[in-house]
């Protein structure tokens, strides 16, 4: 059996309770939600500063079947 570097430290670390388990903070859905909005907000303000040329538009025809 052989087994990786990777696979031979997690074996030898120890069963899955003994091992430091990172530290999650639970964010409530109201905290969520804001910062979902401001992170939207930001990029709608980063999209708004950038001008992009007509040029660089595809050409489109529209035609109604």
């Amino acid at each position: 059996m052989q087994l990786t570097r990777r696979q031979l430290a997690w074996l030898l670390a120890g069963p899955l309770s003994a091992r430091p388990q990172p530290e999650t903070q639970r964010e409530s859905a109201e905290e969520l939600i804001a910062a979902a909005r401001e992170r939207i907000r930001r990029n709608a303000e980063a999209l708004a500063k950038v001008r992009i040329p007509v040029e660089t538009e595809p050409a489109f025809q529209f035609r109604a079947s």
